[in-house]
């Protein structure tokens, strides 16, 4: 009866043959017990490897290619992919992966970041290495060896809010992929209560028309930081879903204290508008220009307004 090693010892030969740097040896080994445990994870990725450092580089990229869809979370394997795509010059190749696959599935740990944006520094630009460092910082936001590679390479140009900053990150995906994006990231305990953050997710989500998810993350902003702007953005989320009460709500205090807004001003006329209400209408501009002297454009508000008794 011939007897087996098992998959874990063939495991242990293998490294053992690559410390060596016997690269030939570990992938004969390799090849040996797959035969035997032909789906073990372990023996496929390594595998690849194998051939990819016996530049072997076109077998190694079909091979890698065949099991992707098995191998796709695996850091190590991808790893080995990304560096085949190097070897291979696949500058698009490897944006894909990146874009497609490593941030949405956000694969690996940190080290795989770091080597990630070292790849990208070779293949790309400095920038978007740093890019890469910085986005992977939102995945792991309290580890400092990110942060100090960060500050390492220093900050070009002056201050900008996190908000101008969440914009860059995600500017040229889908906004689809990005919502998703950011909804993982807003589930991580440092990014819960992050107001730019979620104010960039209501923005987002009011490009696809998903008016009442926005209204939703709005409401929760006013709990993290109350302003003019989230009331007057909850405003129109409102309105938009022809919640005219609602929208009155928000609107109309800021309205008196600045009648200057043109579509501030023409939200809450179309809003009496449709209701035919010139009694209010009238009260409410009456009362801000009472508070505000010189909001002489108001009298052109009012007049448009009579006419909705006429017609």
């Amino acid at each position: 009866m011939e007897i087996y090693m098992t998959a874990k010892e063939y495991g242990k030969k293998i490294i053992e043959h690559e410390r060596n740097k016997d690269y030939k040896g570990a992938y004969e080994i390799a090849r040996e017990a797959l035969t035997i445990y032909p789906t073990n994870l372990f023996l496929l990725r390594n595998e690849v490897y194998l051939l990819y450092r016996l530049k072997k580089t076109k077998e190694a990229r079909g091979m890698a290619e065949e099991r992707m869809e098995l191998l796709k979370g695996d850091s190590f394997f991808l790893r080995t992919y990304l560096s085949i795509l190097e070897r291979e010059k696949e500058k698009e190749d490897i944006e894909y992966m990146i874009e497609s696959n490593i941030f949405p599935r956000r694969v690996g740990d940190e080290k795989f970041y770091i080597f990630l944006s070292k790849l990208a520094g070779r293949v790309f630009s400095k920038e978007k290495a740093r890019d890469i460092l910085k986005r992977a910082t939102l995945i792991f936001p309290d580890n400092k060896e990110l942060k100090s590679i960060l500050e390492g390479w220093g900050k070009e140009g002056g201050p900008e809010s996190r908000y101008k900053y969440y914009k860059e990150q995600f500017k040229g995906k889908k906004v689809k992929d990005a919502i998703m994006e950011i909804e993982g990231i807003k589930a991580l305990p440092n990014y819960a209560q992050d107001y730019d953050l979620h104010l960039y997710l209501a923005e987002l989500y009011k490009k696809i028309k998903k008016y009442d998810r926005t209204i939703e993350i709005y409401k929760y902003l006013l709990t993290l930081k109350d302003n003019e702007f989230t009331r007057k953005m909850l405003g129109y989320a409102y309105y938009k879903i022809r919640d005219p009460e609602n929208a009155l709500v928000y609107l109309k205090d800021i309205f008196l204290k600045d009648p200057y807004d043109h579509y501030l001003y023409s939200t809450i006329s179309n809003i009496f508008k449709a209701k035919l209400d010139f009694e209010n209408i009238e009260r409410l501009i009456l009362e801000a220009m009472s508070l505000n002297p010189d909001a002489k454009h108001l009298y052109g508000v009012l007049k448009r307004a009579r006419k909705w008794q006429v017609d």
